[in-house]
């Protein structure tokens, strides 16, 4: 049952999706964590119905904040390695639990799950996925199909190397700044493939914040 592993899905407003979504993750998983960014739905509600730890802010602070409210949690807790799952379907626990396999049966501090096939993403997404993939490639010189997954799964003994700080308009950054540390640090890296399920086209960056991004990349590099 992994009890080294805290798994943390965020939740926004997901109360079609949250009980599913606990519901898979329990069939394997002792510690799951919901992190609710005050949902003016039924989320926290439905969360409550299931033995999971259950965070809920105040105000809405952002996936990024989010991370660092899970990551606080689990050094607390004295968990060993800490998980990220989005609430919203898109993801599959099988997929978490091939992440966490590999983490504990290898030398991996950071384990991602990437996207291996984009034909189910509209145009949007997945120019910009392509577009962030060759420009870290670029800039970073190391092949990374997709900076950011939010499926993926690291050694909490790593926090000081791959800290993050996004917020504000860029709290949809931090899996990508995770990214750039882990690599800009030295991190042992891999990478597994996963199935997903595209979320709502209103989910997610913005082209100006997908803009923000591509120079978040570049400044983090310096």
């Amino acid at each position: 049952m992994y009890n080294n592993i805290l798994v943390t899905i965020f939740a926004y407003n997901e109360e079609k999706n949250i009980s599913n979504v606990i519901k898979s993750l329990s069939k394997n998983f002792k510690n799951i964590l919901v992190v609710d960014n005050n949902s003016e739905d039924s989320t926290v509600e439905k969360a409550k119905k299931y033995r999971v730890f259950l965070i809920k802010h105040r105000y809405n602070l952002g996936k990024s904040e989010s991370m660092k409210t899970a990551l606080e949690f689990a050094k607390i807790k004295k968990f060993k390695y800490l998980a990220f799952m989005d609430s919203d379907g898109q993801h599959q626990a099988n997929d978490l639990k091939k992440i966490c396999e590999k983490i504990l049966k290898s030398k991996s501090e950071l384990v991602i799950g990437y996207r291996n096939n984009l034909d189910n993403l509209n145009l949007k997404k997945r120019i910009g996925t392509i577009i962030l993939q060759k420009l870290f490639h670029l800039i970073y010189k190391k092949k990374i199909f997709d900076i950011q997954s939010g499926l993926r799964i690291f050694k909490i003994s790593i926090e000081n190397k791959i800290y993050w700080y996004s917020t504000g308009l860029s709290h949809y950054f931090a899996d990508a700044e995770i990214t750039c540390n882990a690599v800009k640090n030295n991190c042992k890296i891999d990478q597994i493939p996963i199935k997903t399920i595209p979320s709502k086209s209103s989910k997610g960056m913005n082209l100006i914040q997908g803009l923000y991004l591509m120079l978040t990349i570049f400044v983090l590099r310096l």
